[in-house]
């Protein structure tokens, strides 16, 4: 059984109020007082901003222009900028995903393609190149469950399209790395503390510390606590039997994030828990109560050792360990009315290996293996109260994987480079995969690319997915991997050194679709049993266009179009794939640098949910504004306010709701706040 994040409010009339007189405060004051230091975009010259480099792509560092896709990169000043919350706020902006929220957590969708209550499974998040989805549900965490606090990021990178090649199961259609920021952030400011209030009662405090010693250490260590009573009042007309009216849906979490490094060390560890209320009436409990809930607990450490051996040959190595636990509580109102409890807990460690050679004239060899021992996965329920043994449904297993992959960045030319890869994954739950990458990179200008892509991925089914059962479902321990071809068409065209544009078309079949399927009743009398199946073909073209364009004053703007055809093999739009998706993000300095304003707009096109309701488009704007670099001067010279409206418009609109719920859309935030308070000193 498994089931996001809402940002924060106060009550509706005061507490808004109060949070508006905030925000013009904040308003007047920035304008008020100058600030000599530019913003941060400024600091780097213009063309490294539109041609920076990225590590996701290939796991190394090349140019943006070099990589065997198109990577979107969205920065720690990004974040500032338009006032971002969590990792799903950051993913929204990104070309081409989309975001679904049940209130328990948030989905990415990418390329047409997001069945609602996935859990995230066909993307795979990264921190840092440490593996973010867990071992028993494969889940990828994208809200107020996801274990670092989202101040401490430096940058995103996103990878679309098929990963497996280098990266194996879930990356199915991207890979989110999350890199960190480390001690060097925090140069001669080494503590920082952040509180923040928003909207349906959040508040939020943080404190960081960031220090460089004599002796090489880098250090980094981070703790941040997160409430919210959520949103104040949900209508569900499906509902209307049992009330139709939800109070709000808590969200507490608290995340403890250290790194050090020394030399060629680097070790991260973190600890983070999030729990969530269950009001909703998922999976058939009883609306509305307040007892039910669910937590998310990540517990990981990473080592890695990165050591140039020669000038040609470089070794990356890396150990670590994870735990993720989910405890949770259901009411049932079966009669009588039941608590149901339980539990999935996972345990995993393992290591990488990687050799990068640059040893052959014009080829960049890349090689390497990786094993994870899984080697505690249970799932465990049982009804509490009134107590009954016979109710208990649980599995326990233990699993393990290991790969090979090797890739080879092969310049034919000056202007035209092959990069190819090839990935070898063996389970010992379900069938091995084989999935290869070729990339043609063609640059008949220095100011142009063009790119053709052709990648396979797979997705292994979890240990939930192949072992869970209860009285109307079946477990299938024979589930095969889903697998996807992708094709993609791309071009990138820097006309001046302030410009650039993008243009992407692409194709994917995804074929042994994991789906739970009704079976043939075996009595009149009894509800027909359910199993996982691997049944469909699901099959999408699509083209993505953005442009990006920045001035030597510090202004930015960031646009981009989607448009997508997704269907099945009946030739039907596929639920939840919106054909239309526009982002505009713009950010600028105001009033000679005293503050600085991030305005984003987003529009996603209608989507079609079960039994053909739709849920009609919509869109959303919303507004940052925060203080320049010294806004202050004297003992307050580190002070830094920033103040958000989200759903400036206060738009009514929805996300669609998978099986799990009565209702067929779930209501989202209307207009809400936020201000934040920082200090380094």
């Amino acid at each position: 059984m498994r089931t996001v994040e809402v940002s924060g409010k106060f009550s509706p009339n005061y507490s808004r109020s109060r949070c508006l007189l905030w925000f013009a405060i904040l308003c007047f004051k920035s304008a008020a007082v100058y600030s000599d230091t530019p913003p941060d975009l400024t600091e780097l010259p213009i063309e490294n901003l539109l041609n920076m480099e990225v590590y996701s792509a290939s796991k190394f560092t090349q140019k943006k222009s070099d990589a065997p896709t198109a990577v979107t990169v969205v920065t720690a000043q990004d974040i500032k900028d338009y006032g971002y919350r969590t990792l799903a706020d950051i993913i929204q902006s990104v070309r081409g995903i989309y975001i679904n929220n049940d209130r328990n957590y948030h989905y990415a969708g990418a390329r047409g393609f997001s069945i609602p209550g996935d859990l995230n499974t066909r993307v795979l998040v990264l921190l840092d190149g440490y593996r973010l989805n867990d071992a028993l549900y494969d889940q990828g965490p994208l809200g107020t469950e996801f274990p670092v606090d989202i101040d401490l990021i430096e940058r995103v990178e996103y990878v679309p399209g098929a990963g497996s090649a280098i990266y194996g199961n879930n990356a199915f259609f991207g890979v989110i790395n999350v890199i960190t920021k480390s001690a060097k952030d925090y140069k001669g400011h080494g503590v920082e503390v952040s509180g923040r209030v928003a909207s349906y009662g959040t508040d939020q405090e943080r404190i960081s510390y960031g220090k460089h010693f004599d002796n090489g250490l880098d250090m980094l260590i981070s703790g941040t606590r997160h409430d919210s009573e959520g949103e104040a009042r949900l209508f569900f007309p499906e509902l209307s039997a049992q009330g139709a009216t939800t109070q709000g849906v808590f969200d507490n979490a608290e995340r403890l994030f250290g790194k050090f490094a020394w030399q060629d060390f680097t070790l991260e560890a973190g600890y983070s828990k999030r729990n969530k209320g269950l009001t909703t009436g998922i999976y058939g409990t009883v609306f509305n109560d307040s007892r039910g809930e669910n937590a998310d607990q990540h517990v990981f450490f990473n080592l890695t050792y990165d050591h140039k051996i020669t000038d040609d040959l470089e070794l990356y190595a890396r150990a670590f360990h994870g735990r993720y636990d989910y405890p949770s509580t259901y009411i049932y109102d079966n009669p009588p009315v039941t608590i149901n409890e339980g539990e999935g807990l996972s345990r995993w460690r393992g290591a990488e290996l990687r050799l990068v050679s640059t040893y052959f004239d014009r080829q960049k060899l890349m090689a390497g293996a990786e094993f994870q021992d899984n080697y505690r996965l249970s799932n465990r329920y049982i009804d509490v109260a009134p107590a009954n043994p016979d109710s208990l449904i649980a599995f326990n297993k233990s699993t393990y994987r290991y790969n090979f992959y090797v890739q080879d960045e092969i310049t034919l030319t000056d202007n035209l480079i092959l990069n190819a890869g090839l990935r070898y994954d063996q389970f010992s739950y379900t069938n091995d995969s084989i999935n290869p990458r070729l990339a043609l990179i063609y640059k008949p200008w220095e100011n142009m690319a063009l790119k053709l892509l052709y990648g396979t991925s797979f997705r292994a089914p979890s240990i939930y997915e192949l072992n869970y059962s209860d009285p109307i479902q079946i477990a299938n321990t024979k589930l095969s991997p889903e697998k996807i071809k992708t094709y993609e068409g791309i071009i990138e065209y820097q006309p001046d050194r302030a410009l650039k544009l993008t243009a992407v078309g692409f194709h994917y079949e995804l074929k042994n679709l994991i789906q739970l399927k009704e079976l043939p009743s075996q009595s009149e009398n009894e509800d027909p049993p359910n199993q996982n199946v691997n049944s469909g073909i699901n099959k999408a073209w699509g083209t993505e266009f953005e442009v990006e364009t920045l001035w030597d004053y510090g202004a930015k703007l960031k646009a981009s179009y989607t448009w997508v055809d997704a269907f099945d093999d009946s030739n039907r739009q596929l639920i939840n794939s919106p054909n239309n998706l526009f982002k505009l993000n713009f950010t600028t300095p105001l009033f000679d640098n005293r503050l600085r304003a991030g305005f984003e707009a987003q529009y996603t096109g209608s989507r079609k949910g079960r039994d053909n309701t739709k849920t009609s488009g919509y869109p959303l704007f919303n507004l940052t504004l925060t203080s320049g670099g010294k806004l202050f001067k004297g003992p307050l010279e580190g002070l830094e306010i920033s103040g958000s409206i989200y759903n400036l418009l206060d738009r009514n609109y929805d996300s669609v709701a998978s099986d799990e719920f009565i209702q067929h859309f779930i209501p989202q935030n209307g207009r809400n706040l936020r201000l934040v308070f920082s200090y380094r000193y």
